[in-house]
């Protein structure tokens, strides 16, 4: 560290005496990606989440704009390049794409997704580089999550891997809904700029920010901002576990059927039985002969039925991904589509592509509205399978929405890191909501999830079952809930401050 304050390249990090810099502090931050990955589900290792930002943050101090560059985009490969690799799986295996171009496809995701760090890491070398340390790491901290949030937003957005999600099973989990997944993102951010703190010797600094953290933590801890509304709803679902080429072969629709109204018969009696994301790989003019009927005699054990299968609209010839409550007819279509899965973005011109792609139903229409619909005497907030990672599609249905119910079709993911990160999302969703989750898919994995976030009833993965269990509808609102991401925004921006206004060398 020099006398001014401003650290020479690599100066927070040493390797065999020397400051670490060039290739082998780029190594480092290629490393301190992968970490943070050991962080999320199924590693759940949270520490690692903050100790993987630090070492990629001390490495970037005192580098030029160029090499911080090359520092971030080696750190988004190694977040990236390990923690979404099931990307290719996906498209390989399940989307019959050719090797080469599920290989050409997942490595320009992961180039694409590496240039958020790359262009943070370049942003503050490039304008606040001469900053004093303490106001630099905060900054830097800052410019994270708010490159996270346009990640989650930017062409249809990709909010998965987001470093709040880390702190689900840790004593730190009440920041979800109090500032939600952006917040809690802000605090391991902080969590990490206080470790290069006392990295550096800067002892005051380190304690200036940790006290108050630890003082509004003591604060925000014991408020309970919701509450039960009704009585509880005693739920079904059922897990078929047909394989993805299963589903499409030429008798799928009637093994569908014959499974799941089949395994639904020793479920007649509960409040609400739910069948995942296109349970039946049809359009519901082709079934209803045989979903009606069955409806029926489920309505007159006392259950309501709901399914996710496609709905077709014969005035604009519109195809859907959808929830239909068969009892009642009322129907939802997802809102928030899968490009290149569900849609073709730039379809003139990526025609060529489609034709390689092997994805039945990828050409999908999106839904409107907030999302809500009545079942089992409550309003429950929908989502279908990817739309759960979305915090403001949720957000919509709320404070109507007692419960959330929450459809999927995780065989897309196989056995690769996606189920289990799609889960935690999931989790984190009905913790940041305040309102408990119904959450039924095909493959796994099927849970009953309590708005603190946490399992009541959970299936295995690749399991045949029926799961039961009761939810808890509840009413109220959470901070999170109330404001989305910008209460975090707004702290962001005031630590962004500091630095902004110095731009110099420090006394």
């Amino acid at each position: 560290m020099t006398n001014t304050g401003v650290a020479a390249p690599g100066a927070l990090l040493w390797l065999s005496g020397r400051p670490l810099s060039g290739w082998p502090a780029t190594v480092v931050s290629l490393l301190s990606g992968a970490v943070v990955v050991l962080a999320f589900a199924p590693f759940d290792l949270s520490l690692l989440a903050p100790v993987g930002l630090a070492l990629w943050f001390a490495v970037l101090r005192g580098a030029p704009p160029g090499i911080a560059f090359r520092h971030g985009f080696a750190f988004g490969l190694g977040l990236f390049g390990f923690g979404v690799s099931w990307v290719f799986n996906s498209l390989l295996i399940f989307g019959q794409a050719p090797w080469l171009l599920a290989t050409l496809i997942t490595t320009l995701f992961v180039l694409y997704l590496a240039l958020f760090p790359a262009v943070l890491g370049w942003a503050v070398s490039r304008f606040l580089g001469r900053a004093p340390l303490v106001s630099w790491v905060l900054a830097l901290a800052a410019g994270f999550v708010l490159l996270e949030l346009l990640r989650g937003w930017l062409l249809s957005g990709f909010p998965w891997l987001l470093t709040g999600h880390v702190l689900l099973d840790t004593p730190a989990r009440f920041w979800l809904p109090v500032a939600g997944e952006a917040g809690a993102g802000l605090l391991v951010a902080l969590l990490a700029a206080a470790l290069v703190l006392l990295t550096a010797g800067r002892f005051i600094g380190a304690a200036l920010l940790l006290v108050p953290l630890l003082v509004a933590s003591l604060v925000a801890m014991p408020f309970q901002w919701v509450r039960a509304s009704g009585e509880p709803i005693t739920v079904a679902m059922v897990q078929g576990n047909i394989e993805q080429a299963r589903k499409w072969e030429e008798d799928g629709v009637q093994h569908a059927l014959d499974l799941y109204t089949g395994m639904s018969e020793e479920a007649a009696g509960v409040d609400l039985l739910v069948w995942p994301e296109t349970a039946i790989p049809a359009f519901y003019f082709e079934v209803y002969p045989v979903l009606e009927p069955f409806a029926a005699w489920l309505e007159d054990a006392g259950t309501e039925l709901v399914t996710g299968l496609f709905e077709y609209d014969p005035v604009d010839r519109s195809m859907y991904n959808s929830i239909r409550h068969v009892t009642s007819g009322a129907t939802y279509d997802k809102r928030q589509l899968v490009p290149f899965g569900e849609y073709l973005p730039l379809r003139e011109r990526l025609a060529w592509l489609h034709r390689l792609l092997d994805i039945p139903m990828s050409d999908l229409a999106p839904g409107t509205g907030r999302g809500l619909m009545e079942m089992a005497g409550q309003a429950a907030g929908l989502s279908i399978c990817y739309e759960a990672a979305y915090a403001r599609r949720l957000r919509t249905a709320l404070p109507e929405a007692g419960f959330l119910l929450n459809v999927s079709n995780d065989a897309w993911f196989g056995a690769t890191l996606a189920p289990h990160q799609h889960l935690q999302i999931a989790r984190v969703r009905a913790l940041e909501m305040g309102r408990p989750m119904i959450r039924s898919t095909n493959t796994g994995v099927s849970a009953l999830i309590d708005a603190d976030g946490r399992f009541t009833a959970r299936a295995g993965l690749f399991t045949r079952e029926v799961l039961r269990g009761e939810v808890q509808p509840m009413e109220g609102r959470t901070p999170a809930g109330l404001f989305g991401p910008w209460l975090a925004v707004a702290i962001a921006l005031a630590l962004l401050l500091p630095a902004l206004r110095s731009r110099r060398v420090a006394p």
